[in-house]
């Protein structure tokens, strides 16, 4: 809470810098990316400005941040950035004409960018309720939750519409449309420029944290995702149900590695890692990039992340494991969709349930429930999206578009 409401108190501190940047003139060419609270460098918006920056020679491609370390990170790789309140980076939003982000204006200079276009590029498919379809449960600044989204949320800058929403199918089309309250002209599907990310190598990334996939048979990935909005936690071992598989695993000569939401508090599994070397966390500190990992996995077992949608541009295994589905679903912010009817794979509640996962999609026996999945999610996988974005938004660039209600 204490982190929301700072985020809160810097944009009221700033609200004067709002009229320079609705009258300030904009260069069409000049576009801004940011991600992720301006706390990280990754995601589409990263994808994307590296396409501009290595592809599009007649645009200028500004990364915004408000950490240092990510400012430094951009500025080795050869690229552009700035603090996003440095005096640069206000010149620089002043005269952007298109603001590229994964969240919102605060991954930017939510301020000076007022005037500008701002383009969400968004940080997955979702499958959990967010934006207005989960509002009714957010507990973001406690009791004052319902308050401030329904009088204040509109007054700051940061927490202003985006002026349109890309996404990746027709499915995240209208599930975007719904959270943000948009009509359907302002959400086009395109594809994800994260995708880019499964050209990697992803054995040698693996190779680079001593972790060695040739010596296994195959590679699992366990990615659960945040719960109760990054308070709530979760034992990954489920109690000693993961401790029971580790003999399986061994002799199906198994890797599973567990890589949990940046804002999940996992417990369990480092005790596991020492015991067996067939367990392996790939934390965000590490890899803070999971779609670069994901061409060395074999099959992603997920509860309610979208990067089972991502998963999906491969055309592999996916199995669901939900130990905590019906807290989820009336506790927590909950599912778009029939969570079973929907899924790409087995769904199981515990790890006791996986060997039996693996067998049935080893032998295929969920072959056409994936199809069907990654027909829905993934059909704009076709290696050019960043070059059909970046043509879209040199569209965008040079009409003005009217700022929805």
């Amino acid at each position: 809470m204490l982190n929301y409401l700072t985020r809160l108190a810097w944009q009221l501190a700033w609200l004067p810098l709002c009229a320079l940047g609705a009258c300030f003139p904009r260069n069409d060419r000049l576009w801004v990316f940011g991600a992720w609270h301006g706390q990280q460098y990754a995601d589409n918006a990263r994808a994307l400005y590296r396409h501009v920056h290595a592809h599009e020679p007649d645009l200028r491609a500004v990364w915004l941040t408000h950490s240092r370390d990510v400012l430094r990170r951009v500025q080795e790789e050869g690229g552009e950035a700035a603090m996003a309140y440095s005096l640069r980076g206000i010149l620089v939003s002043l005269r952007a004409r298109l603001f590229l982000v994964t969240h919102s204006a605060e991954d930017v200079n939510a301020h000076a960018s007022l005037g500008g276009t701002l383009i969400n590029l968004t940080h997955g498919t979702p499958l959990k309720r967010f934006g207005r379809d989960a509002h009714a449960r957010s507990q973001r600044i406690g009791g004052a939750t319902r308050l401030f989204d329904r009088y204040l949320r509109r007054l700051l800058p940061g927490k202003r519409g985006p002026d349109q929403v890309l996404v990746a199918s027709s499915v995240g089309r209208e599930r975007m449309m719904s959270a943000y309250g948009l009509p359907c002209e302002r959400v086009v599907a395109l594809g994800y420029p994260r995708w880019d990310a499964f050209r990697t190598d992803a054995e040698g990334l693996l190779r680079g944290a001593g972790i060695e996939t040739r010596n296994f048979a195959g590679v699992l990935l366990y990615a659960p995702t945040l719960r109760m909005q990054g308070k709530g936690g979760l034992d990954v071992a489920q109690g000693k149900r993961l401790e029971a598989l580790l003999p399986w695993l061994e002799r199906e000569r198994l890797l599973l590695l567990v890589r949990g939401h940046a804002s999940l508090k996992m417990s369990g599994i480092a005790a596991l890692e020492r015991r067996s070397a067939h367990v392996r966390e790939v934390p965000v500190s590490r890899f803070a990039d999971v779609n670069a990992l994901l061409p060395a996995v074999d099959l992603l077992l997920t509860d309610y992340s979208s990067l089972m949608f991502d998963y999906a541009c491969l055309r592999r295994p996916i199995v669901l494991m939900a130990p905590d589905l019906a807290s989820y679903l009336n506790e927590d912010v909950g599912v778009y969709g029939d969570y079973f009817a929907d899924a790409p794979g087995p769904v199981i509640e515990g790890w006791q349930q996986l060997p039996a996962a693996w067998r049935a999609v080893q032998a295929g026996e969920h072959d056409a429930a994936l199809a069907r999945f990654v027909a829905r999610h993934a059909a704009l996988h076709d290696g050019r999206v960043c070059e059909r974005i970046t043509t879209h938004l040199r569209a965008c660039s040079q009409q003005p578009m009217p700022r929805h209600a």
